[in-house]
């Protein structure tokens, strides 16, 4: 009886204990560990109109808690994409920053550069359920800076080329192979390039926004070291690049060709980004922008000694480095850029593409556009994984932007002036090179 007694004794002893331990413990552990918090903006990254900003956020966030009973994501809402940049620098100097927020393209060297993101390598390596190579190369490529992962993607954007499939039809041009040259890319811009009215002055022209950064990609010209520190322009895929832009400029014959001559059906190509064409084509934004033609999209065309190639932006998520829930926030990340069904929702509810391979090419995925393209056909899915496959991850070293200023007026002046292409690009490899060592 006394051994009955003693062990009542014991068991309420240990249960007495583990309330205690429960009572002292909870309260940190859901203070500390229990809430974690997201940033993110309204509006599209992609300068688009965006019809469903929380949907996909709210799916995500929903699925996340439903994995981790008792954690409860916290967000800020209602921040514009024009504010979020200010708004996350500002944050990371007061240190209340989120645990977990997305990364513009345009500030995520700045970000890295600073230590403001977590190296999130050693999670990468010890995630057994985590495989890298299910990414698209580019996308995932654009998180990294000198061999760290700072950012994981979310939502990527191909350039590609916009085409007046009416204005073609019209010279009697047929349908461009989607490994087309620039000799095929300058026959036809000379080609429709004339006066439609008769009263001597061209206009209808070839090309309007195509830049050295298309020229470029699509010619083998590296300009930049992966680190930004080296600048090379010098190289004979550079000039003949330039010797390219040139001759494309010099078809326009002094006439200035705007995005306006492109939207009134005036101009057969311009070089675009996938978002647009997912936006303006037109369901389910309801937005036709291009009401006088029908629009169309291929690859860039590819020079001699290149490929039919472009640059990829991506939106990436980024973990604060100062968090105190750095497991949860990598769960959440995960969440966002690496479930199927989440990655899924970017074909319903964004403008760009998923970064998951399974995701782009699924027969869902081809459904889902076709249905939201559908007033003229759905865009072949065929070219969207063919543009990922071959893309190259935009340059994304600190002051990106700001070099990337100095070599567009460079090439501008050389272009406007006819400046010998190798002596202009000597003088703009002087500047990027001074700019660098500063």
């Amino acid at each position: 009886m006394k051994k009955k007694i003693r062990g009542k004794r014991f068991a309420a002893g240990v249960f007495l204990a583990a309330v205690l331990v429960a009572a002292l413990v909870s309260p940190y552990y859901f203070r500390h560990k229990r809430t974690i918090t997201l940033g993110f903006f309204t509006n599209s990254p992609w300068g688009v109109p965006d019809a469903y900003t929380y949907q996909l956020i709210d799916d995500a966030v929903e699925k996340f808690e439903a994995g981790h009973p008792g954690v409860k994501v916290k967000f800020v809402s209602g921040i514009q994409k024009d504010d979020y940049s200010e708004y996350i620098a500002s944050a990371l100097i007061k240190g209340n920053a989120p645990d977990v927020f997305f990364v513009l393209p345009e500030d995520f060297s700045a970000f890295a550069g600073t230590d403001a993101l977590m190296k999130l390598d050693t999670y990468i390596d010890s995630d057994a359920d985590y495989d890298t190579s299910r990414y698209y190369r580019a996308s995932f490529e654009f998180g990294n800076i000198s061999g760290n992962q700072y950012g994981i993607p979310f939502e990527s954007v191909p350039s590609m080329m916009f085409v007046n499939k009416t204005l073609l039809k019209n010279e009697g041009i047929g349908a461009i192979p989607e490994d087309w040259t620039w000799e095929d890319f300058y026959r036809i811009c000379s080609k429709v390039t004339r006066d439609t009215d008769g009263n001597g002055l061209e206009d209808q022209f070839g090309v309007y926004g195509y830049t050295w950064q298309h020229a470029f990609i699509t010619n083998g010209v590296d300009v930049f070291d992966a680190n930004g520190t080296g600048c090379d322009l010098l190289s004979e895929n550079a000039i003949e690049t330039v010797d390219f832009i040139k001759a494309i400029n010099e078809l326009t014959k002094g006439n200035i060709v705007t995005a306006d001559d492109f939207d009134k059906g005036n101009v057969a190509f311009m070089p675009a980004l996938l978002s647009d064409y997912r936006t303006y084509k037109p369901y389910p934004w309801s937005i036709k922008k291009y009401t006088n033609f029908e629009l169309g999209c291929i690859t860039l065309p590819r020079g001699e000694k290149g490929d039919n190639k472009s640059t990829m932006s991506t939106l990436l998520l980024a973990m604060n480095s100062r968090t105190d829930n750095a497991r949860l926030a990598w769960e959440l990340i995960k969440t966002f850029c690496y479930d199927i069904e989440i990655q899924s929702e970017i074909y319903t509810y964004k403008e760009g593409a998923s970064v998951l391979k399974t995701v782009t090419d699924s027969m869902t995925t081809m459904l889902s556009i076709n249905q939201m393209l559908s007033e003229e056909g759905g865009m072949d899915i065929n070219l969207i994984t063919s543009i990922m496959d071959h893309a190259e991850p935009d340059y994304n070293f600190k002051d990106t932007t700001s070099v990337k200023e100095i070599i567009d007026a460079g090439i501008d002046d050389i272009v406007k002036n006819r400046t010998d292409s190798k002596i202009g690009l000597q003088m703009i490899e002087k500047q990027v090179r001074s700019f660098l060592a500063e």
